[in-house]
């Protein structure tokens, strides 16, 4: 064999060689790749198994860096409102302050590798032999230190593999992979390549859907949980006795939830400004009386009183809870019981660290609004049974009678006085308004039965307020007797009718009586009309005499004059009072003729002048004759009362105005609708009525308290009954100190409209 045959020998023998060393490496990194394969499934596998998403985050990366040789750190991102934050690192050599500037930080989309990869939801890979900031193209000034001290703390070799967790078209976070070694410091060792990101990818996939089916589970389980508590807490809400019953009953199934805790129930009373301990459980010695009474700004939960919101902190010296902290607790948490907007109290826990990690502040707080409002109900309704028996107790110890009825006008409410003065036993309640004028055999003072309108608790529906409204009211053994009635709606907040009260009293006995001086003034006034009319004409002669007289004493012609005016003022009060009396009888008729209204209101002011002293005396008419058809007499009277009081109560150098218009609608809201009228009003600069007195003022025998002429107070009476007699209204219009106008209507027939 030649030289050269041997050469070519020794060459095709070192390719063979190089040919089994190249296959043989293939076969160990197909098997290298088919056991991390492998090891993958198998970790995919275990993390399918956990339930606790908190144990998948924690020992994911772990697991990773045991069966990947070409991993040896990472960091799992987690997507929270499109801000990327860490849940879980491993393997990073950083100082405690860099790791917990890392666990603090959040990325942006785009932001650092991680933000990349959730940007444009797909794998990416770096390497540099740079340092750690390099893989990172966009960095946000916020996070420039953080990146910059892990640049510093990281190896300058690095290569970095980051893999969004997706969960079918959503993408929950990133699985950021760091390569940091080299083979001689982390054997066995290869890099991380292009080539693994599709295993990995697939691998984060897996990850992603048991991260996902472990939250969702978690989030069952805090819904059952929370379920369960609530139906806990309602059970002992619905079943508690009183207060104190469902405080205790509370505070236990609370300390239920929350193992190794001490806790205790503060309730706000807000008249004192105060927290008074109300249930209590398992506090250590002199825990009790350090809750005992706590003022608000004093007190450790103050800030939980002013802002409604819970707070979960370490216990303090300074804040009152040495005896806890002597006791080996730590941590301490404070949540409102809410109701509404409005706190009730506090439910305070103790316990020794940890234990602000097991108070679940979003398990805990919907039971404390619950514990809130059955606090503020159980205080509404202990508030309204108090209020109810006061309320009982002052409406039976009334004298008079009381009703209550509700919108539909049934009774609700009767005292013992309502009964006895109805003759009944018992009240038929919820008895609708339709049956009360037959049951109660209701009649006006003439005898006429009601109608459902007239009925008091009708007219205080719908809106009415009365008083000394007289009915008669006839007895099974046909016995009358006269009540007077006075009622007035009952509102909600909202302005709305929700009910009456109709205060009632027996007035048969003052009925008689008036009727009896009624009766008595009637036959005085007739009695002496007689005489006081035959002085008063024998002082109009004596003072004509000595009027006539060329040499009369002064004094005795002030003393005659004075005695025919006075003569005169006591026949007014006469004639007022036998009108009176007709009227009550039935036997004043009107002698109707067609007048002009302007020439006869010229006439009574030319009759007043002489009383009018300084004041003036005006007339403004829309037109020089309006003619009405009416009595005389009386609507003469009408004007005399209106004018005469005007000068009354008018100050020195005051003006009265007497105006007189046509209309076609109604003045006020008090005069009914009417096609054609006259209306006549008389304005003072007087004093003014108050309004509660306007409300009297057309009553019989009613003089304003603050008015001292003299009269019997039937003026006004007799006006209203002589317009009213008409068909027309008066009615009164003044203010304090803005003086006052008395107006009436009287209507056109069509022979007075020319």
């Amino acid at each position: 064999m030649t030289e050269r045959q041997q050469t070519r020998r020794r060459e095709r023998r070192n390719r063979e060689k190089q040919e089994d060393l190249a296959l043989r490496r293939l076969s160990d990194a197909a098997e290298t790749a088919a056991a991390q394969v492998t090891s993958l499934l198998k970790l995919s596998s275990y993390l399918v198994s956990v339930l606790d998403p908190q144990a998948i985050l924690a020992n994911l990366i772990p697991r990773l860096v045991e069966v990947l040789p070409s991993v040896q750190a990472g960091i799992i991102w987690i997507d929270q409102l499109g801000r990327l934050r860490p849940s879980a690192t491993f393997g990073l050599p950083l100082t405690p302050a860099t790791a917990q500037d890392l666990n603090a930080c959040q990325l942006r989309a785009g932001e650092g590798i991680a933000g990349l990869a959730l940007q444009r939801v797909e794998s990416q890979i770096m390497s540099t032999t740079l340092g750690y900031r390099e893989t990172a193209a966009l960095i946000s000034p916020i996070n420039e230190t953080l990146f910059q001290h892990l640049n510093e703390q990281l190896p300058r070799q690095v290569t970095v593999a980051a893999m969004p967790l997706r969960v079918g078209p959503e993408t929950i976070g990133v699985l950021e992979l760091i390569n940091l070694g080299t083979p001689e410091i982390h054997p066995p060792w290869r890099p991380l390549e292009q080539a693994d990101i599709p295993v990995l990818q697939t691998f984060a996939n897996l990850a992603a859907s048991a991260i996902k089916n472990a939250q969702l589970y978690d989030a069952a389980q805090r819904s059952a949980r929370r379920l369960k508590a609530f139906d806990a807490v309602v059970t002992a809400i619905s079943t508690a006795t009183d207060l104190n019953d469902l405080v205790q009953s509370v505070l236990a199934v609370v300390l239920e939830l929350v193992s190794d805790a001490s806790g205790a129930l503060l309730l706000l009373d807000p008249l004192y400004d105060r927290l008074s301990l109300a249930a209590h459980r398992s506090l250590p010695p002199g825990g009790p009386e350090t809750l005992a009474q706590l003022v608000v700004t004093e007190a450790p939960c103050a800030e939980v009183i002013h802002y409604g919101q819970p707070m979960q902190r370490l216990l303090l010296e300074e804040r009152g809870e040495g005896v806890f902290l002597k006791a080996g607790m730590v941590e301490c948490s404070y949540l409102p019981l809410l109701a509404g907007g409005t706190v009730a109290g506090v439910l305070a826990l103790y316990g020794a660290s940890g234990l602000n990690s097991r108070a679940d502040k979003d398990l805990l707080m919907p039971i404390c609004n619950q514990v809130g409002f059955a606090i503020a109900n159980v205080r509404l309704y202990a508030d309204s049974t108090s209020e109810r028996r006061k309320l009982n107790t002052v409406v039976t110890s009334i004298a008079e009678g009381v009703l209550l009825c509700d919108a539909h006008g049934r009774l609700t409410l009767a005292n013992e006085a309502a009964l006895r003065l109805l003759r009944l036993d018992s009240l038929p309640f919820e008895q609708p308004l339709t049956a009360m004028p037959d049951f109660y055999r209701m009649r006006d003072l003439d005898g006429r039965p009601l109608t459902l309108e007239q009925l008091p608790f009708t007219r205080a529906l719908a809106g009415e307020i009365f008083q000394d409204y007289r009915l008669i009211l006839r007895g099974s053994s046909g016995d009358e007797t006269v009540m007077s009635f006075s009622g007035a709606p009952a509102r909600s907040d909202d302005d709305l009718i929700e009910g009456a009260v109709v205060v009632f009293r027996d007035i048969t006995a003052n009925q008689k009586l008036e009727r009896a001086k009624d009766e008595f003034l009637a036959v005085a006034a007739h009695e002496l009309r007689s005489p006081l009319a035959a002085v008063r004409s024998y002082a109009d002669l004596l003072l004509r005499r000595e009027q006539q007289r060329d040499e009369g004493d002064s004094r005795d012609l002030h003393g005659l004059t004075i005695l025919t005016q006075q003569v005169s003022h006591m026949l007014r009060m006469v004639d007022n009072l036998l009108d009176v009396s007709r009227i009550d009888a039935g036997q004043l008729d009107l002698q109707m003729q067609q007048i002009n209204l302007v020439h006869l209101a010229n006439q009574v002011l030319d009759q007043q002048r002489p009383a009018a002293g300084n004041r003036t005396l005006q007339i403004e008419a829309s037109n020089d004759e309006l003619l009405v058809t009416c009595d005389t007499l009386r609507i003469r009277q009408v004007l005399t009362n209106l004018i005469s009081n005007a000068i009354k109560y008018s100050p020195n150098e005051g003006i009265i105005t007497v105006r007189l218009n046509r209309i076609t609608e109604s003045l006020t809201e008090n005069q009914p609708p009417s096609s054609s009228a006259v209306v006549v009003s008389v304005s003072d600069e007087g004093g003014g009525i108050t309004p509660d007195q306007q409300a009297r003022l057309f009553q019989r025998y009613y003089r304003a308290r603050n008015r001292k002429a003299e009269g019997l107070g039937l003026g006004l009476y007799l006006s209203r009954q002589f317009v009213q007699m008409h068909g027309g209204t008066i009615w009164v219009e003044s203010a304090e100190g803005s003086g006052s106008t008395f107006a009436f209507s009287l209507p056109l027939s069509s022979d007075d409209v020319p």
